[in-house]
C-alpha cells in the first residue's frame, strides 16, 4: 500500500482514468484505473430507448449499455428506469448527447450527466477529491482507494509542491508581439534560482526549457500571461520550428497541441465575458493567476475550493464560482442517485397576479439618510441568504413539495409550504461551506501565527465567494437545480428578518440610518460599544440567525447619486471606524476602472480624514485635503504624471468590427487590430487619453501597447477626471465639482 495526495486526474486511453499521486518524499506516481464514463438517457416510451440502441450513429461511442433505476428529476421521490451508456472515450459525452438529441423531437430523449467532467464523475464515484490524502491497492486493472483524509477537515496537510514560474520575452518586429515573432528570452524562476535562456536558436531555447522542466520536475508551473498569450505563443514557435512533438512539458510525455479556438466570449450576469483556452500539463498543474475565479483568495483559498468542490485543479482553477458551486450540488445528486440534466427544463410554478406582486421582490432596504454622521454602528447578519437556505431547507424540490402540503415551515407572505421530510440538494451543498467558514474564522482568531492567519483568511475569502454566489444561482437560467420559487422564498424570509430586526432596534431606542438586505447602520445618542453589543446579542437570540457588530464609525458619509443630488445611493458611502480602519463602497478608489492617479489622490485624502476622531476635526483637515488635491493638479499640469498612472481599462462589449460609435474602447481595439492583435468581445483594452477633442478619432486615445516617448496626455481631460473623482469625497464637506474648479483656479495663483 502506497500513501500520497491526489494531484491530477484526467482520462487516458479508452476505459482508463489516469491519476497522479504525490508522495510525502516528493515523488510523483502515475496510476491508471479501469473506469468508464457514463451518460444517461430517459424516454417516456421504453420502445424509444430500445430503438435508440439500434441506431448506428451512436455505436462508435458506446462501450456497453444497461438499464438502471435513477431519480430523473430533482422533485421525484421514486426512481425510474433509464438507459445507462458507458462510453469508450470518456470525453465523448457531449458528442453522443448531441447526436441522440438530434434523432427525435425536442425532449423526446432526455439526457443526463452529459456535461460533467470525467474527472469530476470519477471523484464522485470513488469518493475522492483533489489533494485528498489516500492510499491505494492495485487489483488487476482496477484501483481500490482508501481515503485517509476528510473533506470536512480544517487542519489537513498538503503535499510538498514544487513550483516554477516561466516568462517569455518576444523579439517582436513591430510594436506588438505576434506568434510569428521569434523568442528573445525565456526566464525561469524556481526557489530563488533565476534561469535565463537567451542564447542559441529557437530550437535550442525551447529545448532548454523542456530540459529545465525535466530537471526541476515542478508540480505547478505558473506562466506569465499564460492563457492569454505565452502558452499559445510557445506552442506556435515549437510548431514553426518543426519540434511540436518534442515540446513536452507534461509529466505524461504529452506534447501540446495547437488550439484553433484560443478563447470564448459569452454573456453572463448582464455582461460580456471572455475566457481564454488553456494548455493542460498532464501530471503537472498549469496555473494562471489572471484566469481563475478565486484570484483574490490566494493559493490556499484556491486549494480549499478545489477540495470542497471536487474539481481537478487545472479545470477548477479556471472555473467560475457558479461552476464550483454546481460541482458540489452534482456530488450530492450523484450520491442520491439523482441525474444531472444536460439541459434543465424545470418550470416556475403557476402564480396569479397577486402572488407575483408579493413574491417577485428582492430583499428589504432602507434608503440611506444622506449626510455625514458620528458614532454610527453597523450590524451585519453573517451569510444571511445561505443560512436561510440551510435553516429553512430551501431548494428547488422542497418549495411547494407534494409530500408536505400542511408543513409548518412556510414562506412568509406567500405561505408556500416547504418540505419537512427530506433535505434539499441546495442546503446539503451549503451546510459544509457555512460550517467550515465559521470554523476557520474561530481558528483565525485563536492562532498567534501570522502565517496561519493568512492561510485561514485565504480559505475564508474563498468560501465566501461560494456563499455570495449561491443565492443568485437559484434563479440562474443555466443552473441545473435552480428554480425561481426558491429564489423568491429566500427573499421573503430575508425581508421578514430585516423588518423584525428593525422592530427590536427601535424598541431599544436606536434609529436606523441605512439598511441593505443583511446590514444595518444604526445610531443612538450616547450609546457606547456595550450598548451596540447588547443589541446585537438580543437580535441574534430572538431571531436565531448569526449576527455581528461590524464596528462603530467615528464618522460615516452616505452619498447621493452623481446625476441627482436628492437621490441617495444604497451602496455608495465611506467612513472611518474607531480602530482607524476605513470602509469604502461605490467610490472611485474601489472601482476597477478608476485610473491610478484618481485612486491615489482619493486614498491620500481618505487617509488624512480617516485619522480624524470626529467631524469637527475632519472639517479642520479639509484645507489640508484641498492642498493634497492641488499637488496632484500641479503635477498633471507640469506633465509630471507617469503614463502608468493615467491608464484607463475598459472591457469590450462586442467585437471590434461591431462598434458603430467611436467610443474610446472601440478606438483602442481598432488600433490594436490594425497592428495585428486579435481581440474578442469580453477582453479588455487599456489606453491613455491624448486629445479627447480631436476631430480625427485616431488622435483621441492611444492604446497602451502603442505608447512611446512622444505620446502626450490630455491635461484638461485628466484634470476633469481627477476633480470629478475627488469631489465624491469632498462634496459632503461642502466642495462639489463646480466649487473645486473655482477653488483650484484661485489656488493656482494664491496657494489655496
Amino acid at each position: 500500500m502506497v500513501e500520497g495526495w491526489i494531484l491530477d486526474i484526467y482520462p487516458g486511453r479508452a476505459g482508463e482514468m489516469v491519476i497522479w499521486l504525490k508522495t510525502g518524499d516528493g515523488h510523483s506516481i502515475r496510476l491508471t484505473d479501469k473506469w468508464y464514463n457514463s451518460i444517461y438517457v430517459a424516454c417516456d416510451e421504453e420502445s424509444g430507448l430500445e430503438y435508440l440502441l439500434q441506431r448506428r450513429e451512436i455505436q462508435y461511442f458506446i462501450h456497453d449499455t444497461t438499464f438502471v433505476q435513477r431519480r430523473e428529476n430533482v422533485t421525484d421521490y421514486d426512481k425510474k428506469k433509464v438507459l445507462k451508456i458507458r462510453l469508450g472515450e470518456a470525453d465523448d459525452a457531449t458528442k453522443i448527447a448531441e447526436i441522440i438529441e438530434s434523432l427525435a423531437s425536442f425532449s423526446y430523449y432526455r439526457l443526463y450527466n452529459a456535461d460533467l467532467l470525467p474527472a469530476q464523475t470519477y471523484m464522485f464515484d470513488k469518493g475522492l477529491f483533489t489533494l485528498a490524502y489516500v492510499n491505494f491497492e492495485k487489483i488487476g486493472e482496477e484501483i481500490r482507494w482508501e481515503l485517509l483524509d476528510s473533506i470536512e477537515s480544517k487542519d489537513y496537510k498538503l503535499p510538498p509542491l514544487r513550483k516554477m514560474k516561466v516568462s517569455v520575452k518576444v523579439a517582436n518586429k513591430g510594436v506588438i508581439p505576434h506568434f510569428d515573432d521569434p523568442i528573445d528570452t525565456i526566464r525561469i524562476a524556481n526557489l530563488g534560482e533565476d534561469i535565463v535562456i537567451a542564447s542559441g536558436s529557437e530550437v535550442h531555447k525551447l529545448g532548454e526549457l523542456v530540459r529545465a522542466v525535466e530537471r526541476i520536475d515542478p508540480d505547478i508551473i505558473f506562466f506569465d500571461q499564460g492563457d492569454e498569450f505565452t502558452t499559445h505563443y510557445l506552442t506556435e514557435r515549437a510548431n514553426a520550428n518543426g519540434i511540436l512533438n518534442k515540446f513536452v512539458l507534461s509529466r505524461d510525455r504529452v506534447s501540446w497541441k495547437r488550439l484553433r479556438n484560443r478563447g470564448t466570449s459569452y454573456f453572463a450576469y448582464g455582461r460580456i465575458l471572455y475566457t481564454p483556452t488553456s494548455q493542460p500539463l498532464f501530471g503537472r498543474i498549469n496555473l494562471d493567476s489572471s484566469n481563475h475565479g478565486f484570484e483574490g483568495s490566494g493559493f490556499d483559498g484556491l486549494l480549499e475550493i478545489m477540495r470542497i468542490c471536487r474539481m481537478p485543479l487545472h479545470k477548477g482553477s479556471r472555473a467560475s464560482i457558479g461552476k464550483c458551486l454546481s460541482s458540489m450540488q452534482f456530488y450530492h445528486a450523484y450520491k442520491d442517485d439523482l441525474l444531472v440534466p444536460w439541459k434543465p427544463l424545470m418550470n416556475e410554478s403557476y402564480k396569479n397576479g397577486n402572488e407575483l406582486l408579493i413574491g417577485d421582490r428582492g430583499g428589504f432596504i432602507f434608503e440611506p439618510k444622506v449626510g455625514v454622521y458620528e458614532d454610527v454602528g453597523e450590524i451585519d447578519f453573517s451569510s444571511l441568504y445561505p443560512t436561510i437556505m440551510l435553516k429553512h431547507n430551501i431548494s428547488a424540490e422542497t418549495v411547494l413539495c407534494e409530500c408536505c402540503p400542511t408543513s409548518k415551515n412556510t414562506i412568509p407572505e406567500l405561505n408556500y409550504n416547504i418540505c419537512e421530510k427530506r433535505l434539499g440538494i441546495v442546503p446539503k451543498s451549503l451546510s459544509l461551506v457555512l460550517q467550515k467558514r465559521a470554523d476557520y474564522k474561530k481558528l483565525r482568531n485563536k492562532t498567534s501565527s501570522p502565517e496561519q492567519k493568512m492561510i485561514y483568511a485565504s480559505r475564508i475569502n474563498a468560501l465566501k465567494g461560494i456563499l455570495v454566489c449561491c443565492f443568485g444561482y437559484l434563479s440562474y437560467r443555466n443552473a441545473k437545480f435552480g428554480r425561481i420559487d426558491s429564489h423568491m422564498a429566500v427573499c421573503a424570509f430575508a425581508r421578514k428578518i430585516l423588518l423584525d430586526t428593525v422592530r427590536i432596534i427601535e424598541r431599544r431606542g436606536f434609529e436606523v440610518i441605512h439598511g441593505i438586505v443583511d446590514s444595518l447602520w444604526i445610531k443612538k445618542r450616547g450609546a457606547d460599544k456595550q450598548d451596540f453589543l447588547e443589541l446585537s446579542n438580543e437580535i441574534e437570540s430572538e431571531l436565531d440567525f448569526p449576527l455581528s457588530l461590524e464596528g462603530i464609525y467615528k464618522w460615516i458619509a452616505f452619498l447621493t447619486s452623481r446625476m441627482y443630488d436628492d437621490v441617495p445611493v444604497l451602496n455608495r458611502y465611506f467612513g472611518a471606524f474607531e480602530d482607524g480602519s476605513m470602509k469604502l463602497r461605490g467610490i472611485e478608489v474601489r472601482r476597477r476602472d478608476t485610473i491610478k492617479l484618481v485612486a491615489d489622490c482619493e486614498e491620500d485624502i481618505l487617509k488624512l480624514l480617516g485619522s480624524c476622531d470626529d467631524l469637527d476635526e475632519v472639517k479642520e483637515k479639509i484645507p489640508q485635503a484641498l492642498r493634497l488635491l492641488e499637488s496632484y493638479v500641479n503635477r498633471l499640469k507640469r506633465g509630471a504624471v507617469p503614463m502608468s498612472d493615467l491608464i484607463i481599462v475598459n472591457q469590450l462589449s462586442k467585437n471590434h468590427d461591431q462598434y458603430v460609435a467611436n467610443t474610446p474602447q472601440a478606438l483602442a481595439s481598432r488600433q490594436l487590430v490594425n497592428e495585428g492583435l486579435a481581440l474578442m468581445a469580453g477582453q479588455s483594452v487599456a489606453y491613455v487619453i491624448t486629445n479627447h477633442k480631436a476631430k480625427n478619432p485616431t488622435h483621441k486615445i492611444q492604446s497602451v501597447q502603442l505608447l512611446n516617448q512622444y505620446t502626450r496626455y490630455d491635461v484638461g481631460k485628466y484634470l476633469e477626471l481627477l476633480i470629478r473623482g475627488v469631489s465624491t469625497i469632498l462634496k459632503p464637506f461642502g466642495y462639489d465639482e463646480e466649487s473645486l474648479h473655482r477653488k483650484l483656479a484661485i489656488g493656482h495663483q494664491s496657494n489655496l
